[in-house]
């Protein structure tokens, strides 16, 4: 992602193609789920499963492009030192319902393995924050994504 970033920031936005850019918030996306299914220091299989069902069901993707999609965000993620990069990109481009989206996806990878940890509370808060989401908001996207 860093490459990805780097590209933008080097040339200019008409140089920029809409593939790359949609491909570039893709993985913005897939960085925050694999930084939740991370924070809690456990991935449990349920989360990783989870992790796959919510990028496939949100990006209409197949299994070789959603395979790319997690080896990339995963390999981003473990070179990431703030997720405040990540955070802008997807509030240049996301509209509001999306970011809303994103943060309701994080609170779902949250209850996949059944415990919610104050880590995992702790980082969607900041995300929530970063993308300009009210506290309303952010108690909305937990509430919609908690097990019935």
């Amino acid at each position: 992602m860093k490459k990805i970033l780097l590209k933008f920031l080097t040339i200019s936005i008409e140089e920029t193609t809409a593939e790359d850019m949609e491909h570039a918030l893709r993985v913005a996306t897939a960085v925050l789920l694999v930084e939740i299914a991370r924070a809690d220091f456990v991935v449990e299989p349920a989360e990783r499963q989870r992790l796959r069902q919510l990028l496939e069901q949100e990006f209409q993707l197949t299994e070789i492009e959603l395979d790319a999609l997690l080896e990339e965000a995963e390999a981003d993620a473990d070179r990431l030192v703030s997720i405040q990069h990540t955070t802008r990109l997807l509030n240049e481009h996301y509209d509001h319902a999306m970011k809303r989206r994103v943060v309701e996806m994080m609170w779902r990878l949250v209850y996949a393995d059944g415990e919610k940890s104050h880590y995992e509370e702790h980082l969607i808060r900041q995300v929530a924050d970063l993308l300009y989401l009210s506290q309303n908001e952010f108690i909305q996207a937990r509430h919609n994504a908690e097990p019935a």
